[in-house]
């Protein structure tokens, strides 16, 4: 599935994080709608020519004809350039000592219309990456739920949360879609607007020096000076934290379940429990029985004991002077342990094992059903209840001294799983060791 693909189905009801995907959809439609309108109200309000227009006031403004450039100043529309220069114009006419203010008033109006509800756009790329937090650590809470349920395989905890982790993933990755964009349209757009105060500044000022004498200008003087000195700047800039949120707590949280669950999970044998070939004894009968799954390797091969085995007869007569020794159930293949045969082995102790506790329930289950088909039917039921077999998930590993450390684990990873064409069947995950091993 591509990305997009697996994005799209996140908006579904069945994703457990839909909420939060409408939500930041919900987000990217206002940001959308707010760059368009403050392109569009931007553009307007900047859309002249600074340099020239500047210089045609000054012109008129030396020729005396101030009425002309008042004209030509209304002419300008809602352009924040013009209608601060007319207002120091149309000042001038009445009261000249009060120019300088009346241009500082007008921009103190047209500025902030240039940046009205551009924060907005800030914080909406602010809490896009928010929102995509929750998401995320939300769907990891339910990660977490589902690999800690006690009936959930310790071969299966590493997917399931894997492909968890992969669908909360989808709303930080949405969030960060929407943030960034939305920081670079407010780092242009503010980008945009500082040009214009800049322009505003220079060529006001410049403006300013023709209507009042020039002493009562100060060398460094801005007319925006005064908007800058009243602005406060009282809001704290939690973005640097909220992105290191962002990377670090779903590292740590999947480094510390991956390396927990990386780890085999062996159980030591019980003191009082049976060895790996008293499972032949049980009765059929017995809703009790136990699987008492063993494998034993040896030095010639493998030697499977569990519930099903059917031990060889032996003629009768007198026994012979020297003991022979069995043949293993799995022999060595050419000097090499048969891993393959020993995993088709078990996956047919399983699938025995699975059509015995399916029976007690649907009697009707076919003695040839296949493994996938047992262990898909078992998944979907409830089982709880049923005494046979509760340890069909455990294996007992026996080794040599002799038996190196890589043939116990080469076993371990063939009792644990078995692939098939219609997906995996998870047989012994849970494994107990005995004997000695070595490097």
């Amino acid at each position: 599935m591509s990305l997009f693909q697996e994005l799209l189905g996140s908006f579904l009801p069945s994703s457990d994080g839909f909420v939060f995907m409408w939500t930041l959809a919900l987000v990217a439609l206002t940001a959308a709608a707010l760059t368009i309108d403050r392109l569009l109200d931007i553009g307007r309000r900047t859309d002249v020519d600074a340099g020239p227009f500047a210089d045609r006031i000054k012109a008129l403004v030396r020729e005396g004809k101030l009425d002309e450039a008042l004209r030509m100043c209304v002419a300008g529309g809602k352009r924040a350039l013009p209608r601060i220069l007319g207002a120091g114009v149309r000042r001038a006419q009445s009261v000249p000592e009060m120019v300088r203010g009346a241009m500082e008033e007008e921009t103190l109006h047209m500025v902030p219309l240039l940046e009205k509800r551009l924060g907005i756009l800030m914080m909406l790329g602010n809490v896009s990456t928010l929102v995509g937090l929750m998401g995320t650590i939300y769907g990891l809470i339910l990660s977490f739920q589902a690999v800690a349920r006690p009936e959930v395989a310790a071969v299966e905890k590493s997917s399931l949360l894997a492909a968890g982790i992969s669908t909360a993933m989808n709303t930080t990755l949405l969030g960060l879609m929407i943030s960034v964009p939305c920081i670079l349209i407010y780092s242009l757009l503010r980008s945009r607007i500082d040009h214009a105060v800049g322009d505003i500044d220079r060529y006001a000022v410049s403006v300013l020096k023709l209507l009042v004498p020039v002493e009562q200008v100060g060398k460094t003087y801005k007319v925006s000076g005064r908007r800058i000195r009243e602005e406060v700047d009282t809001e704290p800039n939690i973005a640097p934290m909220m992105n290191l949120m962002v990377i670090l707590i779903p590292l740590l949280l999947t480094s510390a379940e991956f390396v927990k669950i990386g780890a085999i999970e062996l159980k030591l044998p019980e003191a009082s429990a049976r060895s790996g070939g008293g499972g032949g004894d049980a009765s059929e009968a017995d809703k009790e029985a136990t699987l008492d799954l063993g494998v034993v390797i040896t030095s010639e091969g493998f030697n499977l004991y569990h519930y099903f085995r059917e031990e060889p007869e032996r003629p009768d007569g007198p026994e012979d002077p020297e003991p022979v020794e069995d043949e293993p159930d799995i022999p060595r293949a050419n000097g090499e342990y048969d891993f393959v045969a020993l995993n088709g082995a078990l996956a047919e102790v399983k699938r025995r094992a699975l059509r015995e506790i399916l029976a007690v329930v649907h009697p009707s289950v076919p003695e040839d059903a296949s493994l996938i088909k047992l262990y898909t039917a078992y998944a979907k039921g409830d089982f709880a209840a049923i005494r046979l077999f509760r340890d069909h998930e455990n294996v007992k590993v026996v080794a040599e001294d002799t038996i190196k450390y890589q043939t116990v684990v080469s076993v371990m990873d063939a009792a644990r799983g078995r692939s098939t064409d219609h997906g995996k069947v998870t047989m012994f995950p849970n494994v107990s060791l005995a004997g000695g091993v070595v490097q």
